[in-house]
């Protein structure tokens, strides 16, 4: 049927927020016939339950056996119709005329794929309003039309265009059905939205960036989650793109510990004499502090007996001490810009977004580390052994 949607939605324990995106679909001013797939991996509330009740195709997946690459190239050939959206379970169409919108955009531009902009939750925290708002800000405020000339101009752009040029996002995208057809997503664990659209791309294919269709979604995310999802991002950008924002493969695993133990001792000072809670919290107890445990328990001794001091009088070379010293630069901007930005003046307000300024720059940190290594082939089995368990759990 070719005037018809198809919708898919990959779900988990979807919620009240799932309910909502249900409620705002069967509102949409759009009177072409309209299917609804939802993929579930083993929910336990109402989720499934929500989906029947409004009329949705419900395909049960074993949850070891999710797959963001696989999983939606398999939902593919549930769809009836030749427009396919894929979107995810917490993303809240802003209007009735979403869907409409979202036909359109195929219907007018010789795209392979259009997808939305985002605006935060109404309960966002500030740090997670801050970073939709900062992804608006970079894609700007008009239709893009994105394209790639060939392999070699491809290859010759800077980190941040190659970034932008391929940029496509599954929280809200639509796709022609024969394109997926044609290139199904790649078999990446991460990015596959990405992936597939530096494939199609590369095809001689076109992306729409549509800004004025919004969807509600942002994460209130913890800090370990957030220094995970940092590195998981570096590592699959690095291995989707073949480069890296910034090469940090001079960094060796001690530079990375030491680097790390400045930095905590850094935030608890700053954390002990700003704030009144602050002196609640042993270093240890930190997310660095948890971070410095998991590094050889040779490391982990030294520190024991030496403490903080030990830390600081490790040596350092000058790469070291200068991206050490930009770190927490970037910490103490990043912070104050949120803070007043968003007038943030409760000191629990405060503290939790201190710990998720600081859980993101360390996790690119260690992310760009080992995709630099990654890409030169010089991964050390130490390096290895400390990074593999943070490539989980996103």
């Amino acid at each position: 049927m070719e005037n018809g949607i198809s919708i898919i939605i990959p779900t988990c324990n979807g919620g009240r927020v799932f309910s909502e995106c249900l409620s705002a679909i069967k509102q949409q001013n759009y009177a072409g016939p309209l299917q609804l797939i939802v993929v579930d991996s083993g929910s336990t509330d109402k989720t499934v339950e929500l989906a029947v009740k409004a009329g949705a195709q419900v395909q049960k997946v074993d949850p070891k056996q999710f797959h963001h690459a696989r999983t939606r190239n398999e939902a593919v050939s549930l769809a009836d119709h030749e427009k396919i959206i894929f979107m995810v379970q917490d993303a809240i169409p802003s209007s009735d005329q979403w869907l409409k919108a979202l036909a359109q955009a195929l219907d007018r531009y010789p795209v392979a794929a259009a997808y939305t902009a985002q605006i935060p939750h109404d309960d966002a925290t500030p740090f997670a309003r801050f970073e939709i708002e900062s992804i608006n800000e970079a894609r700007g405020n008009e239709p893009v039309i994105q394209e790639i000339d060939s392999l070699e101009s491809y290859a010759e752009m800077s980190y941040h265009r190659a970034y932008r040029t391929i940029g496509l996002d599954d929280v809200c995208a639509i796709y022609r059905k024969d394109r997926l057809l044609k290139t199904p997503f790649p078999e990446v664990d991460f990015a596959e939205d990405m992936a597939w659209a530096q494939k199609n791309l590369l095809m001689g294919c076109k992306i729409l960036y549509s800004p004025h269709i919004k969807v509600k979604h942002s994460h209130n995310r913890p800090p370990q989650y957030a220094f995970r999802r940092q590195i998981i991002n570096s590592f699959w950008c690095a291995k989707i793109m073949g480069r890296v924002e910034d090469d940090l493969s001079f960094l060796k695993v001690r530079d990375l510990k030491t680097l790390t133990g400045v930095v905590c001792s850094f935030v608890f000072t700053w954390r002990s004499s700003k704030f009144s809670a602050g002196m609640e919290y042993l270093e240890e107890d930190t997310l660095l502090g948890e971070i410095l445990g998991k590094f050889p328990a040779g490391s982990r001794v030294k520190h024991f007996l030496a403490g903080r001091v030990f830390r600081r009088q490790e040596p350092m070379s000058k790469k070291v001490k200068k991206l050490t010293r930009n770190i927490e630069t970037r910490i103490d901007t990043l912070f104050h810009l949120i803070r007043e930005k968003y007038h943030i003046k409760d000191e629990k307000g405060q503290i939790l977004l201190l710990d998720q300024v600081v859980a993101n720059f360390m996790g690119r940190t260690y992310g760009e580390v080992y995709a630099s290594r990654l890409l030169k082939g010089n991964i050390s089995p130490l390096l290895e052994s400390l990074m593999r368990p943070f490539l989980h759990g996103v």
